[in-house]
């Protein structure tokens, strides 16, 4: 039977359904929680580095038999079905979904556990990556004890079962950036997570994902491919139960250290993660009370920050309107949606409309129309998918703080700020998971199924989930500043802010090495578009002759952007085309032996 009832409306679309639907989401991971312990999970052997076949041996003996090979067969059988003519998010992310079916369905025919069941519907759901795609037998324990063959995917949200935080470095290892006091294992900000049993976790991952253990989802996984790889390897210290040893280089000696998983058995640790260090003088969200945004403004310094961990709850529109208006005299924002599990994106409109000056229209939902994977008809949304903005509008910098903690509606709000012509984007990309997902439900299993995607209007019949959402600044978590309590994405956010000059959007610190002009960005635009480009550092202390002008298809110069001595850096200019009719234009940067000529499309 079918949980939502779906009728493809616009009404419905506009908001994706986005209070109802992004229920079913919180309801999917609420289930990873909740699940019925009328179980009694026994288990013989301590955890350790098994083969694939020790792992099906453990699955097939803790769950034993479950529901008949019948029954198995119409839930493969519905939900792949139902895979393969609506899911929406083929394009971008190719699997061969044929193959899954032919080599699962004989496997279940032939009989299998409840165990091996639930982990073959959790791969074949695996191999789409899709953030809001995921499937659940409602009555399976899932409670995480030692040997018990489930493996963790994500790091959001509740880590209590590990009692820190972990996020990736650049070489795959693991950051404690947060932990509960005295922990058991004497963790400390800063020191570094290696793997299990001498081996690192990015290869144990990959290798309990080919042994195809269940998958007990604590958040979502990423969209994207970094986004993807990000949350496999955030999740190392929350499968500590599948191990013997944890491998833990000490942040404030260097020594690598091997302890004893036992030591974490049987803790009460509570400790909500969400990748974000602690701002001096910024409170954040209580989540369990559903307030979704604070906000402040930084000790010191008239620059204002504001968190927003979710596009739901009852005040979630209110909170966030009150903090832009709060904020709109400071002479920059800081907005932080690193962690954001999404809602109804329309719940933002009301803060949005003070930042911008006019309305902007963003993005549209298309959906599948036919057996074919790849071919997706618009829903041609008339309303919902704008931004109405209106003067005077926030015309300071804008730092957009973003990483694959932002999911659903936090992609899509992230991208609603691409369009705001002062805004600049650090961090890592979001989950990229632009779409909608619907609830269905048979025989005691869930399936949470994205049918709808989002595309840009700028940019027809391409869709953007399993797309990485470009960061102008790529900077995370470093264990040094760690360490020391401080946010390395806040820091790199907030120096821009108090480096920007007048009619400069950025500048950076690291020096280019040669001349560079960008292609606009967006492109087509309406009305608004930045320009890029770098200046190289030829000569120490020595400003350069610089023009950076606007020309149209007669070669008439319609407006100067700059026109003066700069040092070396990367800067970042905005243009509006308001005033200019629709057509094709040129843009060309000047300097002292060096000129670079750019198209771009005002569409209005």
């Amino acid at each position: 039977m079918k949980i939502l009832m779906i009728t493809i409306l616009t009404f419905i679309f506009c908001n994706i359904n986005a209070q109802s639907i992004d229920n079913n989401f919180n309801n999917f991971k609420k289930n990873q929680f909740n699940n019925s312990l009328n179980e009694n999970i026994y288990v013989t052997k301590e955890p350790g580095h098994f083969t694939c076949e020790q792992w099906r041996h453990k699955i097939d003996s803790v769950w034993g038999t479950g529901a008949s090979t019948t029954t198995k067969l119409q839930v493969f059988d519905r939900f792949w079905n139902l895979i393969d003519t609506v899911f929406a998010c083929f394009h971008n992310h190719p699997v061969s979904w044929d193959s899954l079916k032919k080599v699962y369905r004989p496997e279940i025919a032939g009989g299998v556990s409840r165990g091996r069941f639930i982990a073959i519907m959790n791969h074949i759901v695996l191999a789409l990556k899709e953030s809001h795609t995921h499937v659940l037998d409602f009555g399976l324990n899932t409670t995480l004890r030692a040997g018990v063959p489930l493996l963790v995917l994500g790091g959001w949200y509740d880590n209590g079962h590990f009692g820190a935080g972990l996020t990736p470095l650049p070489d795959s290892s693991l950051l404690v950036y947060s932990v509960v006091p005295l922990h058991p294992l004497g963790l400390q900000k800063g020191d570094i997570v290696l793997g299990y049993d001498g081996v690192p976790w990015r290869i144990l991952v990959r290798e309990l994902i080919e042994c195809e253990l269940p998958i007990k989802l604590i958040s979502w996984i990423g969209s994207s491919p970094s986004a993807y790889n990000h949350s496999l390897l955030m999740s190392a210290g929350m499968n500590w139960h599948l191990f013997d040893t944890i491998d833990i280089v000490k942040g404030a000696t260097g020594d690598t250290l091997h302890f004893s998983t036992a030591a974490l058995r049987n803790q009460n640790m509570q400790i909500f993660c969400t990748e974000q260090m602690d701002i001096p003088g910024i409170s954040k969200p209580n989540y369990n009370a559903e307030q979704m945004c604070t906000y402040g403004i930084l000790p010191g310094t008239n620059i204002g920050y504001i968190y927003v961990w979710g596009w739901w709850g009852p005040n979630v529109e209110m909170e966030f309107y009150n903090a832009v208006q709060a904020l709109m005299q400071t002479q920059g924002m800081i907005i932080d949606f690193r962690f954001n599990d999404g809602g109804n994106m329309n719940l933002s409109d009301a803060g949005l409309s003070l930042l911008f000056d006019t309305t902007v229209t963003t993005i549209d939902m298309g959906k599948r129309c036919s057996p074919n994977h790849q071919q997706m008809c618009p829903l041609n949304i008339p309303f919902a998918y704008y931004i109405p903005g209106a003067s005077p509008g926030y015309n300071k910098p804008i730092a957009i703080l973003t990483g694959p903690g932002a999911v659903s509606s936090g992609d899509q709000v992230a991208l609603r700020m691409k369009y705001h012509p002062h805004s600049r984007f650090f961090g890592k990309s979001t989950a990229a998971a632009f779409n909608a997902p619907f609830e269905y439900g048979y025989s005691g299993y869930g399936l949470l199924l994205a049918e709808a995607d989002a595309y840009k209007l700028s940019n027809p019949g391409t869709y953007l989930t399993h797309t990485e959402f470009e960061v102008d600044e790529n900077v995370w978590l470093s264990q040094n500043l760690v360490r020391q309590g401080r946010d390395d994405v806040y820091e790199a956010a907030k120096h821009w802010i108090d480096s920007v000059s007048v009619g400069i959007s950025v500048q950076n610190s690291e020096m280019p090495l040669k001349f560079s002009l960008k292609q606009n960005y967006p492109n087509p635009f309406n009305p608004t578009t930045k320009i890029k480009f770098e200046i190289p550092s030829l000569n120490i202390g020595a400003n350069l002759n610089i023009k950076l002008a606007i020309y149209d298809l007669l070669g008439r110069e319609v407006s100067v952007l700059v026109n003066e001595k700069l040092e070396a850096g990367i800067y970042e200019y905005s243009w509006d085309g308001g005033s200019f009719s629709s057509g094709l234009y040129f843009y060309k940067l000047e300097s002292d032996n060096f000129t670079e000529t750019k198209k771009m499309l005002l569409l209005k």
